[in-house]
């Protein structure tokens, strides 16, 4: 099995930006662009947004890109992914924070206005079955989220809203079939709307959530 054409090119093309890509990182899809356009909807003008598991750097560099106005910081378990996600800002001269460090764990006690994520949320069975392009050489790590694929979102459902400000719009991925199963483990009242749509296949593929506003809480 030859490897991805992406890999092999070095880069692709991602929200009008060039993108370097290795095996340290995942290829970007057709169907984040549209998560990056459906989050610009709801994030503001101005304010400090995080893009959680970056990666390449693609999610979050394309928010800066098109809304200056924003403070945004990508974050990384991976030291190597971050490496290029850092080469990335460069190449697009885009000037954003880096963080290192495991999930949530360097952001308690710090609150964003925004945060936008592409999570692990591969089933461990599904794993097996990808198309060996995938599994070969695409990071394990970046795409398994354990037994369910819903590992990740269990820890986001547990402790994000407390790095969220009132108001604090949460943009995720999500796999095709995991719509209901990630909309009740977010089932609380410090969402005032969560709200799943579909990508160009039709198929579950983003959750939105917004946290209550101070007011509301009042």
């Amino acid at each position: 099995m030859n490897k991805p054409k992406a890999y092999q090119d070095g880069e692709v093309e991602f929200f009008d930006l060039r993108i370097k890509v290795t095996p340290d990182c995942l290829i970007p899809r057709l169907e984040s662009e549209l998560l990056v356009e459906r989050a610009l909807l709801r994030f503001p003008e101005k304010g400090e947004i995080l893009d959680l598991c970056t990666g390449s750097g693609a999610l979050g560099l394309s928010i800066k890109s098109c809304r200056k106005g924003l403070d945004v910081t990508l974050s990384d378990i991976s030291i190597q992914a971050l490496t290029i996600a850092k080469e990335n800002a460069s190449i697009n001269h885009l000037e954003v924070h880096f963080v290192h460090g495991d999930f949530l764990l360097p952001f308690m006690g710090r609150s964003f206005d925004g945060i936008i994520c592409n999570p692990p949320y591969v089933t461990e069975g599904e794993y097996k079955d990808l198309d060996p392009s995938v599994k070969d050489f695409e990071p394990k790590i970046a795409l398994v989220g354990g037994k369910d694929g819903l590992d990740f979102y269990r820890k986001l459902a547990s402790s994000v809203a407390s790095i969220l400000k009132p108001s604090g719009v949460l943009c995720l991925e999500i796999g095709k079939d995991q719509g209901e199963s990630v909309y009740r483990l977010f089932d609380s009242d410090i969402w005032v709307k969560r709200v799943i749509e579909k990508d160009y296949a039709g198929h579950d593929r983003f959750f939105f959530l917004e946290k209550r506003g101070t007011a509301q809480l009042e």
